[in-house]
């Protein structure tokens, strides 16, 4: 096999699937990355059998081929490499891989394209399509809730449901919640319910190019296709936890604060806080609302005054300050609102006029120290 390509364009191409190969695996040739090279078009794809992740690159190619390259090893030395051309020769018998460069030569071993795993066949009718800045905000504002608790593996991933025009995307940890609703103009095809894993996302986040993405849901796999890229994932085989029934529905005491003024006295006055609990204090009153943080053990304290809107009986009310900080960083908003019911139910948080309407994040409280 053997091609020229240039350096930076393989480098993007190798970020892209990068994020798939996993760091260490008891499977070795899943440290690798396949290359396929036909005509001029090279394929690279990456797997950890879970996921897989297959990327085309307009190359010059002279000879054609295949064979499993060391992950890690290539996009490291593409990443240190100038712009210039890199010019590859596999000798597909020995798994010898050559890269040569105007200024240098780089040899590494590669493994027999027959050891690498095959990307699952996909068989799969109900097809969306969403444009990346829709798919890109539905992956940043859930997948940061999104549990890592082995022992819940529906909660490791984000939850879809198409209800009629209306494409929900919901994640959990048990202690803080997001429900994120795409309203679209025509009725979803898809007719069931969906959990794919958070890491799935994550790695469709990073790579998907401008334009439009066809997600095609199959029984068993979701793939994503977008550009000249194919991303293949097993779903969570799962049942989600009933998420609506721990949505208070009579929470009648709103607060509405500036979102950056909030973060920012969170994240001072948390320094405050204990390492194991990182729990913040709010005394809220009608114009104003008092953070404050102590820590026990030594002997830390820390109070601030953030003006805020609220309507409803004083209410004292702690919070772990990072849910707290991560569900507001995830908010593009200017001002948010707060609902909150007693000290011990859960607080509703949403961009100022939206109501949860599009976008609603929930957070749990914890017992204030006496």
């Amino acid at each position: 096999m053997k091609f020229t390509a240039n350096s930076i364009e393989l480098q993007r191409t190798l970020n892209k699937v990068g994020g798939v190969v996993p760091a260490k695996s008891t499977i070795p040739i899943l440290e690798n990355i396949l290359c396929d090279l036909s005509g001029n078009d090279l394929t690279i794809t990456a797997t950890d059998l879970a996921i897989s992740l297959t990327v085309s690159l307009q190359v010059r190619g002279s000879e054609e081929g295949k064979i499993a390259i060391p992950a890690r090893r290539l996009m490291d030395t593409m990443r240190s490499l100038p712009d210039t051309g890199a010019a590859f020769a596999v000798d597909e018998a020995s798994g010898k891989v050559r890269i040569t460069t105007d200024n240098g030569e780089y040899s590494l071993t590669g493994e027999p394209a027959r050891d690498f795993p095959a990307v699952p066949a996909f068989k799969g009718s109900s097809e969306i399509t969403l444009d990346a800045a829709t798919l890109r905000g539905i992956i940043h504002r859930t997948t940061f809730a999104v549990s890592t608790d082995e022992l819940r593996p529906a909660m490791m991933g984000v939850l879809f449901q198409a209800k009629d025009t209306d494409l929900r995307a919901v994640a959990t940890d048990g202690h803080r919640l997001v429900r994120l609703i795409e309203h679209q103009q025509k009725p979803l095809p898809m007719k069931r319910d969906v959990v794919i894993p958070a890491k799935a996302l994550q790695v469709l986040g990073k790579s998907i190019d401008e334009g439009n993405t066809v997600i095609a849901i199959s029984d068993t796999h979701v793939r994503f296709t977008f550009g000249q890229s194919v991303l293949i994932s097993r779903l969570i085989d799962e049942a989600y936890p009933n998420y609506e029934s721990v949505i208070p529905g009579d929470n009648d005491k709103q607060m509405t604060v500036k979102r950056d003024d909030m973060i920012s006295s969170i994240r001072r006055v948390a320094l405050y806080a204990s390492a194991t609990t990182h729990q913040v204090r709010f005394d809220i009153g009608k114009t104003s609302m008092q953070i404050t943080a102590q820590d026990i053990d030594f002997g830390g304290e820390a109070r601030e005054t953030v003006p805020c809107a609220y309507t409803g009986d004083k209410l004292e009310i702690g919070f772990n300050s990072v849910y707290l900080t991560d569900i507001l960083s995830h908010l593009e908003s200017e001002q948010v609102a707060f609902r909150f019911s007693t000290p011990t139910r859960a607080g509703i948080v949403s961009p100022v006029g939206d109501d949860g309407d599009r976008i609603m994040m929930l957070v749990m409280p914890v017992r204030l120290n006496t």
